[in-house]
């Protein structure tokens, strides 16, 4: 089996770190190479790699030596706009890495299309006409409801999710194969020498910390109302808050720590070194991992997390609602009440930190195990390559019936769909227990 794998290779993205791992399990038993655009400084890997100037200098020819071609697509333009190109070109197997993808869509139809009109049809054509109504959606909520992942799956040969809750969304609107592998991780997470000391942390001071772009989606707001509530202070606590903000946001958080008579407690690190960062998660004693809404379809820094043996307080929703309950602590999104009890029990008692540190540690070693990624990986590629040729039957009987100027409200198109399906689909096993196309 040879497997061109497209993905950014960037030192800054987590989906490279994903790929890198990923692929150095599946070179174990297939042939695979690391396929990138990135022209910035790439990490290392342990396979083959190719880099590629743009998508259009990707030949038919070298595509159609590999027996499958896998592209990785997550919520950001600069690192997916060159594999989404080519997807459009070459059909192949889609990893989705996040839920929502209108951020991507945005900047992909406002910045590199330059046409308002093109973001326009595809919400129309995506939700219909009232997801026109809705305004600047990329910069509310509203993302959740419009998600934009269809687009990005669209022709695909199969579909690989993260997460069951994604799962089912995308096999409510995909006719193929689609399947939930839990994300492959490194072996271990990086220790540092950096002691709390030189983090500037007495030896009974506890150390909360969140980690990843800070923005209104990470509810640190609802972490500082809740520290506030509780009472900590600076004597017996730390919120060290690591990660890139913008200078305004960054600037209303402060302004809100100060306001709570936090301004101590709250630390704003900005973004940090890898090693930096590994010297926090080594000192922490509580991780915040708070998503609200959850735009993911897994969660790298969780998982990271649990792998440090860490007690991690979570959004019951998602992604997060799916991991076992005496691995996390679960709150329900914009719960105070719920929020500040958490922090109270995991500060206070550090047996309990410990044994939740502990059994996330041990479920994460299990689940998110690139070598059995790689086996399921290879599992599911078998079953799209049996299910090649009924997807193309039905790409081909859309077709001729779009030439006969058959309306979706014809009855013979569901005439024609519970054929392929009473003769087709309910038996094949890639497909089985799927809706009626």
């Amino acid at each position: 089996m040879r497997i061109a794998w497209f993905t950014p290779l960037s030192q800054k993205s987590a989906i490279a770190r994903f790929s890198v791992a990923a692929t150095a399990a599946l070179s174990k038993i297939a042939d695979v190479e690391l396929c990138y655009f990135d022209a910035e400084t790439i990490r290392e890997a342990a396979v083959a790699t190719r880099h590629f100037q743009s998508a259009a200098f990707v030949p038919a020819e070298t595509l159609s030596t590999y027996d499958v071609v896998v592209y990785n697509f997550g919520n950001y333009l600069p690192f997916h706009r060159e594999i989404y190109l080519l997807s459009r070109r070459w059909p192949g197997v889609c990893v989705l890495h996040d839920f929502v993808m209108h951020h991507f869509f945005a900047a992909y139809c406002f910045d590199y299309l330059g046409d308002p009109a093109a973001y326009q049809l595809l919400l129309e054509n995506s939700y219909g006409s009232s997801a026109l109504a809705s305004g600047r959606i990329w910069e509310t909520d509203e993302v959740v409801r419009f998600p934009l992942f269809e687009e990005a799956i669209r022709g695909a040969l199969g579909v690989i999710t993260h997460s069951g809750f994604f799962k089912d969304r995308v096999e409510a609107c995909f006719a193929g194969p689609v399947t939930r592998i839990s994300l492959a991780y490194d072996t271990g997470p990086t220790r540092s020498a950096i002691s709390r000391k030189q983090l500037g942390l007495t030896a009974d001071q506890i150390l909360l910390v969140t980690v990843g772009h800070v923005n209104p989606n990470k509810q640190i707001e609802s972490v500082i109302d809740a520290l506030a509530q509780i009472g900590f202070d600076s004597r017996s606590i730390v919120y060290a808050v690591l990660g890139p903000a913008s200078a305004d946001y960054e600037r209303k958080l402060k302004i809100q720590a100060e306001e709570k008579g936090l301004g101590p407690v709250v630390r704003f690190l900005g973004e940090v070194s890898d090693e930096i960062l590994g010297a926090y998660l080594s000192a922490a004693d509580v991780c915040v991992n708070l998503r609200f809404p959850s735009m993911e379809g897994a969660s790298a820094s969780v998982i990271e997390e649990m792998l440090f043996c860490k007690p991690v307080i979570v959004s019951d929703t998602g992604f997060f609602s799916e991991l076992p309950d005496d691995c996390v602590v679960k709150v329900a999104p914009g719960s105070a009440a719920e929020l500040a009890n958490a922090l109270t029990n995991l500060v206070k008692d550090s047996s309990v930190r410990e044994l939740a540190g502990a059994r996330a540690k041990a479920f994460a070693e299990a689940e998110f195990n690139a070598d059995r990624y790689a086996k399921r990986v290879l599992e599911f590629i078998a079953e799209i390559q049996a299910a090649k040729p009924l997807l193309s039957l039905a790409d081909r009987v859309g077709v001729e019936l779009s030439r006969m100027g058959v309306r979706a409200d014809t009855r013979i198109l569901e005439v024609v769909a519970r054929e392929i399906q009473d003769t087709f689909v309910s038996e094949h096993p890639a497909l089985h227990g799927r809706r009626r196309p």
